[in-house]
């Protein structure tokens, strides 16, 4: 459905995290905008999350988090603390970065 690697890479991750990720806040502003949503897996129910790099950044943060161990709740409080926004994308974009 995407064309790039990245919102591939990124849509896939939050399929395969449902669990996780509905539990988390987005802080992209979709709650207030004219499409509502009520946590970070909605982002990934639509192409939202295709053009917002708030919503890949924290959906990866999350998968990242929850591969070393923490819970949703601890997850949560990262995120609402803005630590998801130093996630580096460019592992995911299928692209090896340089050395």
């Amino acid at each position: 459905m995407f064309p790039d690697p990245l919102t591939r890479n990124v849509y896939a991750i939050a399929a395969k995290e449902k669990k996780i990720l509905y539990q988390l806040p987005c802080y992209c502003g979709c709650d207030r905008e004219a499409v509502h949503h009520t946590s970070l897996l909605d982002c990934y129910c639509d192409n939202h999350a295709s053009f917002c790099a708030t919503c890949r950044m924290e959906a990866v943060f999350a998968y990242q988090e929850y591969r070393k161990g923490k819970t949703a709740p601890q997850i949560r409080e990262d995120i609402i603390a803005g630590k998801w926004r130093n996630v580096d994308l460019s592992p995911y974009s299928g692209k090896s970065k340089a050395k």
